[in-house]
């Protein structure tokens, strides 16, 4: 008999239903197969009685005839009747152990009911988990999105506080600096007074000259009258004393060119009326003291307050009067000696923005000095030499034949195209190297794009960068620039389509995608159809409509919103997708102050300015002038040199030759192993015009609080990438390196810009 008590034990003890059902098999098996012996015995038991049951009747047959054989016939009965009683007992026993098994099946298909139960109830549980993390993930998703809103709500008010206290300090400021203004007024009539007297003395043409001065003593008496009425004026809005400031400095320029001499020499008398010797200092603390980004101004610079703008509300500036950091938006070329030279200023009826021209900001020349001491570095900025502070000029103030320009320009924009040529005026698509761009913006393919323009034409080089570097250490005494204007750092955005339609120009996403667009920025729309790879370099990703406005974002239905983009109309499926692209040029130009981006200076999505030169773009500024050679130090480490062209003429993609031509900078790029690193350390060259990174021991907000990357190459050159593209988030800024790409790497998210900057010439102090 099958020991069935074994199996029923196994499913007793089973913890899974792959044992119980294992145990089930088993004793079904054992049951089966002594079923089987049962059978096999009452089939001869069977036969063994048919065969007894002839003999007795062939026995009583012939029981009269073969007497002799009935006691035989009697003793085979007697071991049949006992073999009968042998299967009679064989017989109860499989009767019996049928019984067992089919106890043993009932509790076995009772065993099975119950695990099917059990499964059942556990499939319940599992649903019911299921349901509950759903709804504690709605709950999570609506959570946060509250919290959001609270916050945008605090850091509105927050703003809108800030900006009526700052315009009520600007006005103060704006009225006290007017008054300053009058009284200088005064004294520059005084002196022009003079300097009529003196011309008279001197210069032939007495009756012209007197004339001159007359004209340009009634222009001064009607700049201090509109002085006074600008008082008033300023109570109002800050957006005035801008304007009016800036168009006065145009009448007084003008005044000075129709005297004779042109726009250079008008600007030249323009700023040597305002240099004052006033030393500008930042004292910023080295890492290993502190790991405060903030510095402290110092000198003339002490008390100072500049304070970022926007469209619609502007900051405060105690900068704005101050000659070395006037600025004024102009048109300028640069000849085949590598000379700079302005051709109109903004306000004069030959200025262009807009169309095949470069624009700049044109400042006076100034004086830079780095003051390294164990504990801190101070930063010098002026209009004049100081041999006590070691100043030397700023380089894109040294002409190329090393004498000392009267100002210096940068590009305002960045570089757009035009037919093929690369221009820095507004209202363009960057340049870049995509499939749908098409253009060689890299370190070697900005040299023979550049000189489409001219022999001395190059993109951002070093000195455009150092610039805007050495202005946010000045004028905001802080190395964290994304802590004053954060650039476009956080807008990369890629949706599908939510609803097709046909020869529409707008895209349905669900509204809560749809709000994360900004009306004002661009985007790119492609029918991607089957392609998964979303990278903006390729042409599908355009096909539909190619870095177009945002006009408006508005509802179409409870769930959805339509993004209106200016464009001609196109078809929409559900493979559409559209994409964040970088800001064109020209989009700060709303922007009322010096610096500032176009909504908002902190969201991470916006451009900015800074002393009206604009970035920020969303993309990555190549540096046309510099690389790097990987080199390996004693221990293996692959630090990087660097490399600076001072001389356009010399640009070159012979690698070997470069490093022959070019200057090489006293420090190393640190390693940082394939990784985002944040520097905690730079080696500032002021000659030179550069700030090395070479340690990366900081954080998102210590030390100059932006990102170093550089990959695990132990040969070959680099380019220098700066800024950012739009994802980058917090690594993102004035500081950041990118040094892993090839000189020659070109993409959609790297740009550059127009630089009349590429042609330094060597300054030699007084003896």
């Amino acid at each position: 008999m099958a020991n069935v008590k074994k199996y029923t034990d196994q499913i007793a003890k089973a913890q899974k239903g792959r044992d119980v059902r294992d145990a089930i098999v088993n004793a079904i098996n054992a049951v089966s197969d002594e079923n089987n012996e049962y059978n096999q015995v009452k089939t001869e038991i069977l036969e063994a009685q048919t065969d007894i049951t002839e003999k007795v009747a062939k026995n009583e047959h012939t029981e009269q005839t073969f007497a002799a054989d009935v006691k035989k016939a009697e003793a085979l009965k007697q071991g049949l009747d006992s073999n009968i009683e042998q299967g009679t007992a064989l017989k109860g026993q499989l009767d019996t152990t049928v019984s067992t098994a089919n106890t043993a099946k009932k509790n076995l298909d009772s065993t099975n009911a119950t695990a099917a139960q059990r499964k059942t109830d556990l499939d319940g549980s599992i649903s019911t988990a299921q349901k509950l993390k759903g709804n504690l993930e709605s709950d999570i998703s609506q959570g946060t999105t509250l919290k959001q809103g609270l916050d945008s709500d605090i850091t509105q008010g927050t703003a809108l506080k800030s900006q009526l206290d700052t315009t009520v300090s600007t006005a103060n400021t704006a009225k006290k600096n007017l008054d300053d203004s009058n009284t200088a007024a005064g004294k520059t009539k005084t002196d022009l007074d003079s300097s009529n007297a003196t011309a008279t003395q001197t210069k032939s043409g007495l009756d012209s000259t007197n004339k001159t001065a007359s004209n340009l003593n009634t222009s001064l008496g009607e700049k201090i009258t509109e002085g006074t009425q600008l008082q008033a004026d300023l109570q109002t809005t800050g957006e005035t004393a801008v304007n009016n400031l800036q168009t006065e400095a145009n009448k007084q320029i003008q005044n000075i060119t129709a005297a004779g001499g042109g726009i250079e020499n008008a600007l030249s008398n323009f700023f040597a009326l305002r240099r004052t010797g006033k030393v500008y200092t930042t004292r910023i603390y080295k890492y290993d003291i502190s790991t405060s980004p903030t510095g402290v101004k110092l000198n003339d610079n002490e008390g100072l307050v500049r304070k970022p703008s926007t469209n619609t509300a502007i900051g405060q500036d105690d900068y704005r009067e101050i000659g070395v950091f006037m600025h004024f938006p102009c048109n300028f070329t640069v000849d085949n000696k590598g000379f700079n030279h302005v051709t109109a200023l903004q306000g004069q009826p030959d200025f262009k923005k807009t169309g095949k021209v470069d624009v700049g900001e044109v400042t006076m020349s100034a004086w830079v000095g780095i003051t390294d001491n164990p504990e801190y570095v101070d930063y010098h900025y002026s209009d004049s030499p100081n041999e006590a502070l070691g100043l030397r000029p700023m380089g894109e103030s040294i002409n190329p034949d090393g004498t000392i320009s009267p100002f210096m320009i940068h590009g305002k924009y960045g570089a757009g195209d035009i037919d093929g040529v690369p221009y820095s005026s507004a209202g363009l698509i960057l340049a870049n190297g995509s499939q749908k761009g098409g253009k060689p913006v890299s370190y070697t393919g900005l040299i023979a794009y550049m000189r489409k323009k001219g022999s001395m034409y190059v993109g951002t080089t070093n000195w455009d960068l150092f610039y805007k570097q050495l202005m946010m250490i000045i004028l905001y005494a802080t190395t964290n620039s994304r802590s004053v204007m954060a650039g476009c750092n956080s807008y990369s955005m890629q949706e599908m389509a939510a609803v097709a339609e046909t020869g529409v120009t707008r895209v349905i996403l669900p509204k809560a995608k749809a709000n994360n667009y900004i009306v004002g920025s661009y985007v790119s729309v492609g029918d991607i159809g089957s392609n998964t790879n979303k990278d903006r370099y390729y042409a599908y990703m355009h096909n539909l409509a190619y870095d177009v406005k945002i006009l408006k974002i508005e509802p179409v239905d409870d769930t959805n919103s339509a993004i209106y983009l200016d464009t001609e109309p196109f078809n929409t499926t559900l493979t559409t997708c559209i994409s964040t692209m970088p800001w064109r040029t020209g989009s700060t130009d709303s922007v009322l102050g010096s610096d500032g981006s176009p909504f908002s200076n902190t969201d991470n999505k916006n451009p900015f300015k800074i002393q009206g030169i604009e970035t920020g773009y969303g993309a990555y500024e190549v540096l046309s002038n510099v690389f790097m050679d990987i080199v390996t130090d004693e221990d293996g480490t692959p630090k990087r040199d660097v490399y600076i062209c001072m001389d356009a003429s010399l640009l070159t993609t012979d690698m070997n030759a470069a490093k022959t031509r070019y200057k090489k900078v006293a420090a190393q790029v640190t390693y940082t192993a394939a990784s985002w690193k944040y520097i905690s350390k730079c080696f500032v060259d002021p000659v030179l015009g550069i700030m090395v990174p070479t340690e990366t021991k900081a954080g998102s907000t210590t030390g100059f609080c932006n990102g170093l990357y550089t990959d695990s190459g132990t040969s070959g050159q680099r380019e220098w990438l700066s800024l950012g593209g739009l994802g980058l988030g917090t690594v993102y800024g004035l500081w950041i390196l990118n040094a892993y790409t090839g000189v020659g790497f070109a993409s959609w998210d790297i740009v550059s810009g127009v630089s009349p900057n590429g042609t330094r010439g060597e300054w030699q102090a007084a003896a």
